[in-house]
C-alpha cells in the first residue's frame, strides 16, 4: 500500500467544494418544492446544469408520491 503525503490544505478545499455543491442542490431542492420557477431558471439561479436540476425534480416527484 502507498501512502501520500497529507496536505491539510487539500483537504479543506476539497471539504468547501463539497459543502458548496451541497448548498446549491439544496437550494436547488427548496426552489423545486417552494417556488412557482422553471427548471431552467433555478438551474441559473444555483449554478447547477438543466439535467441535475431536472433528476432532482423527478426526485422529488417520486419522493411525494411515496409520501
Amino acid at each position: 500500500m502507498i501512502f501520500g503525503e497529507w496536505d491539510q490544505e487539500k483537504f479543506i478545499q476539497v471539504q468547501k467544494q463539497i459543502a458548496v455543491e451541497d448548498t446549491k442542490i439544496a437550494n436547488a431542492k427548496n426552489f423545486l418544492q417552494k417556488a412557482n420557477l422553471s427548471p431552467e431558471m433555478i438551474a441559473d439561479c444555483c449554478s447547477l446544469p438543466l439535467e441535475q436540476v431536472l433528476a432532482l425534480k423527478e426526485e422529488i416527484e417520486r419522493e411525494n408520491v411515496l409520501a
